[in-house]
């Protein structure tokens, strides 16, 4: 088995592609507003596999994915496709590691969210 480099946390170039500006406004208002939406599900999804779940999860996961697609949270987008087939295959052993890498993935994405807002200028963080 090769080990694959990690993706990274956020890839503007992706966000910068899919709404062709590469302007601070555009940036910011698309980040603050990813952080808030992302957040809100991050917290349901932590709820629906806390209550176990799994057709939840595997919906707030295709939701999530998506959004993180429109900006380039590319790591975060990776785990939720995970844990979206997890989910629905009902695979339960790969389903808690995948939640266990979301309680890592997760805050390590936020801090990289507010360290770039701050880079452009948001001081909303």
């Amino acid at each position: 088995m090769t080990n694959q480099p990690e993706l990274p946390l956020l890839d503007l170039k992706v966000l910068i592609a899919m709404y062709g500006d590469d302007t601070a406004a555009t940036i910011t208002l698309a980040l603050a507003g990813f952080r808030r939406e992302a957040g809100a599900y991050v917290q349901q999804l932590q709820s629906a596999a806390q209550q176990n779940t799994p057709a939840d999860i595997a919906r707030l996961c295709h939701s999530l994915k998506s959004m993180c697609g429109l900006v380039g949270a590319v790591r975060l987008m990776q785990l939720c496709s995970a844990l979206e087939l997890a989910a629905r295959q009902q695979d339960l052993t790969a389903l808690q590691a995948q939640l266990a890498r979301l309680t890592e993935v997760w805050p390590a994405l936020l801090a990289e969210l507010n360290r770039t807002l701050l880079q452009y200028g948001n001081a909303d963080v």
